[in-house]
């Protein structure tokens, strides 16, 4: 499986997209998805959830990356 960050990568490229767009989907910044998906911070569970909705995927498609309970 793919991890999150390579999913995302994934995404940007074939949607066209910057980061700071999915940031802005997810409702926060660059810096704070930079965090998230290099494993310093995690993602809520609601984050999760609108994420794998952007992603096309399911939360258990991402559980490889950590999120807060």
């Amino acid at each position: 499986m793919d991890s999150i960050k390579e999913r995302v990568g994934a995404y940007l490229e074939r949607e066209g997209k910057t980061k700071q767009e999915l940031a802005s989907e997810l409702g926060m910044t660059t810096v704070t998805l930079s965090s998230k998906l290099n494993g310093r911070t995690d993602f809520t569970f609601s984050q999760a959830i609108r994420l794998s909705e952007i992603l096309g995927c399911t939360v258990s498609d991402l559980r490889e990356s950590p999120f807060a309970h």
